[in-house]
């Protein structure tokens, strides 16, 4: 059960609305501090969908051509299950993810594009959710990409997000350098590294180091010692891995991720108190692989692009 924060990066969809399908696996990874192990798959959709704005209005890269104004606003909704084993537990648990938003991004007509999310969702097993017992939980972030010139951006702002297994407002300080006309590097702190080669116009690979993990309300029915009904399980883990995107059309795109798994750890802790550790347990290493395709809806007009900043300005997945 491993969520990142590429969802950030969809909502900001620079190209017009989408929609996009994904399933993602995790073989087992052995406990270090018990016997056994805990292993998931998941399946997701999620939906992108310009509101309003002027930015197909402007046409050009912003990048190398000073432009007019512009703005577009929003709104997203994404959905994913994740059944899961996790073999210390009698039965296996399926959880449930499901948020909707507003996304915003704005370009000032020379040096800076602001990006703005708002999310509200659910992040809970089944029978919390069928109890009616699932609290709403809200992300977000703030981020100004200052366009130093066309092979640099700095990007600072702040990040609230769940990817180390709780809520935590993260102050985003990182940079976008463009090397040559195939090969970019990009860092976000706190912990965030991506280089990506452009292989040609359709395809790119890109090799990243990012967090991974989530929180979930869990169910606590004659499972844990503990009065509470519900828990949070924690998970914060670090990936490794390397990705690969290609568009087969115009509107259709796929890709396949590879990754290893570090510096796991999983966590149960009282909703009202989560420094009160109900059990916890290290992981040791394992792999993920994840395959994803988009369909991006057809529009009459390109609008104002980035060049290869398209995509990955906001990359902290």
């Amino acid at each position: 059960m491993v969520t990142t924060l590429r969802g950030f990066a969809q909502r900001m969809d620079l190209t017009g609305g989408s929609v996009g399908i994904s399933y993602t696996a995790a073989p087992s990874q052995q406990f270090k501090d018990t016997s056994g192990g805990t292993s998931y798959h998941a399946f997701g959709i999620n939906l992108n969908v310009p509101l309003f704005g002027n930015r197909n209005k402007i046409k050009g890269n912003i990048l190398q051509n000073e432009k007019p104004r512009f703005y577009e606003i929003s709104g997203h909704a994404a959905y994913e299950s994740y059944n899961s084993t996790i073999d210390f537990l009698k039965d296996q648990h399926t959880f449930y993810q499901a948020s909707a938003g507003l996304s915003a991004v704005f370009f000032n007509g020379r040096k800076n594009i602001i990006l703005a999310d708002f999310n509200v969702g659910i992040s809970a097993d089944g029978p919390s959710i069928q109890g009616n017992n699932e609290k709403l939980r809200y992300s977000g972030l703030f981020i100004v990409n200052h366009i130093q010139n066309p092979s640099l951006t700095w990007q600072y702002g702040i990040v609230v997000s769940y990817a180390y297994g709780r809520p935590l407002p993260l102050p985003v300080l990182g940079i976008r350098k463009k090397f040559s006309s195939t090969w970019t590097f990009s860092a976000i702190l706190p912990v965030s590294v991506q280089f990506t080669d452009k292989l040609n116009k359709n395809m790119n690979i890109s090799f990243l180091l990012r967090p991974s993990g989530n929180r979930f309300q869990f169910d606590n029915i004659n499972t844990f010692n503990s009065p509470s009904y519900t828990l949070y399980m924690q998970l914060r883990q670090f990936e490794l891995g390397i990705n690969y995107q290609y568009r087969l059309a115009k509107q259709f795109s796929i890709g396949a991720e590879a990754g290893l798994l570090v510096g796991g750890k999983l966590k149960f802790t009282e909703m009202d108190d989560i420094k009160s550790v109900v059990y916890q347990t290290g992981i040791k290493p394992g792999a993920k692989f994840r395959l994803s395709l988009r369909y991006r809806f057809p529009h009459k007009k390109a609008g104002a692009n980035y060049g290869d900043m398209e995509g990955d300005i906001l990359r902290m997945n």
